[in-house]
């Protein structure tokens, strides 16, 4: 066994590095004498390097650390043991991304139990992450909520988008809080969302602190005055993240679609300002001043140059946006 260890550790750890009580000696730790190697404590360590080998053989990398962090304690000049924590975690890294697809991907389809149990998994096997509990115990009140989504009417399709963006490392709970609201909006009748949306005040009573909607504003008007007013500030990116978040909850918002492409042609971002501008001209072909904008983008030579020179850029041209 300790032969085989010792030569375990060269081949992972990509040099040859020996435990206290392996036969091939090691460069870096000083080889104990006879005597030490005798003692209760070096016992203890040669056990604990066996359990730690096993485990991290076993893919139970969170066990395998637990001991080389025990070797640590009891000899905190180990070489082997602080190295092959170093490779564990980065093998535990490994094995929870690979999951973490799985895991996002049932909770876009509304399997929040299904999600549930897996990152309950993914949390057992790397306890370290502190993300993972905190996920688990949001899953855990959407799942007292609805367990899984139950239609894919529109304002449950809107209530899964605020779940994804409520149960994500990256979260975005001001836009959950607006898809929640909006799903309400849709359909005053199903109590299940205006839970939600009481459950993500719970979590994070700043976002209601932070939010300026009025209480008998509707979600995507409020939405469409706040990017109205971010463009007269000449707040354009700001513009296009409320605009492009008003576009996620209802997508054929021509409002929305027309304020956007003002504010890329203020960005001189043309291409984004003709591809709204088209999409908005799909859904109201009568649409005048629609018309009138794509005529306006024609006429400018740099509407058709992929590239905008750093002069451009700070250049600013009329704003579109008033009239929409």
């Amino acid at each position: 066994m300790k032969t085989k260890t010792t030569l375990f550790i060269a081949l992972v750890s990509g040099f040859a590095i020996c435990t206290a009580y392996g036969p091939l000696g090691n460069a870096q730790e000083s080889p104990p004498s006879a005597e030490a190697q005798s003692t209760p404590e070096s016992r203890e360590v040669t056990l604990a390097y066996d359990k730690a080998f096993e485990s991290y053989l076993a893919g139970e990398y969170q066990k395998a650390i637990d001991h080389w962090n025990r070797i640590l304690r009891l000899d905190s000049n180990q070489v082997t043991a602080k190295n092959m924590i170093v490779e564990a975690r980065q093998k535990l890294a490994g094995s929870t991304s690979g999951q973490k697809g799985k895991f996002y991907a049932l909770v876009a389809r509304g399997k929040y139990g299904e999600a549930l149990l897996k990152i309950e998994e993914m949390a057992a096997v790397d306890p370290s992450n502190p993300r993972f509990p905190r996920l688990v115990g949001r899953l855990k009140k959407v799942c007292a909520i609805v367990e899984n989504k139950p239609s894919n009417a529109k304002p449950w399709n809107i209530a899964a988008q605020g779940v994804f963006n409520f149960v994500n490392e990256e979260e975005n709970l001001p836009f959950a809080y607006d898809a929640f609201r909006y799903a309400a909006e849709l359909n005053a009748k199903d109590p299940r969302f205006e839970k939600l949306t009481a459950m993500l005040e719970e979590e994070s009573p700043q976002v209601k602190l932070n939010d300026t909607k009025p209480e008998q504003a509707g979600v995507l008007d409020h939405k469409k005055e706040v990017a109205l007013h971010y463009i007269y500030d000449s707040k354009f990116y700001l513009a296009v993240r409320e605009l492009e978040d008003t576009l996620k909850l209802e997508p054929e918002d021509t409002t929305a679609l027309k304020r956007l492409g003002s504010t890329y042609v203020q960005l001189k971002d043309y291409q984004r300002a003709r591809e709204a501008w088209e999409k908005a001209l799909k859904l109201a072909p009568e649409d005048a001043q629609l018309k009138e904008y794509m005529g306006a983008l024609d006429s400018i030579p740099q509407a058709s140059s992929p590239k905008r020179s750093k002069k451009e850029k700070g250049r600013k041209p009329a704003n579109s946006a008033q009239n929409e």
